[in-house]
């Protein structure tokens, strides 16, 4: 069975409808949320061509998601999480400190890999809008083209 997403076009600080369905999955527990910015296509490179896997470098236009924490059959609680994929290299936890947007203390890094991207674990006090709030700016701060602030969430209610 396949999942269709619903999609919600946004500007971060118009974003109540997005919060609400973040809210609404990470009280069930369930789905995940794509985030896209929206970019010019005159700023985006051409591909990098058939041997573009062997880059040491994300894709061009950063992607983000959310999935919500959730409760193992073991009763075990997992927090949610918050992925982006980018293009400035390596190391994304310190490059981010440096342009004063650090991951937040205790949100512990899971992953800072150079192709997989960066992810973080959110702890469970950590309302969606905060979250939706910091994921954007990071990507905003690690694109190395220009967004044009607009972004799209593709809403899979799982």
């Amino acid at each position: 069975m396949t999942i269709e997403p619903r999609y919600v076009e946004f500007r971060p600080e118009d974003a109540q409808d997005v919060v609400r369905t973040m809210a609404a999955m990470a009280e069930a527990g369930k789905g995940w949320v794509n985030f896209e910015p929206a970019v010019n296509v005159d700023d985006v490179p051409p591909d990098r061509g058939a041997f573009s896997f062997l880059s040491g470098r994300g894709p061009v236009v950063p992607l983000g998601t959310w999935t919500p924490g959730t409760v193992t059959r073991r009763g075990r609680r997992e927090p949610a999480m918050l992925g982006l994929q980018h293009p400035a290299g390596s190391r994304a936890k310190s490059l981010l400190a440096q342009l004063g947007h650090p991951v937040p203390e205790g949100w512990p890094v899971v992953q800072d890999h150079v192709r997989k991207g960066l992810v973080v674990a959110v702890p469970p006090e950590v309302g969606a809008g905060e979250a939706l709030d910091w994921l954007l700016r990071a990507a905003r701060l690690l694109s190395t083209i220009p967004l044009t602030g607009g972004w799209r969430a593709a809403l899979y209610a799982g």
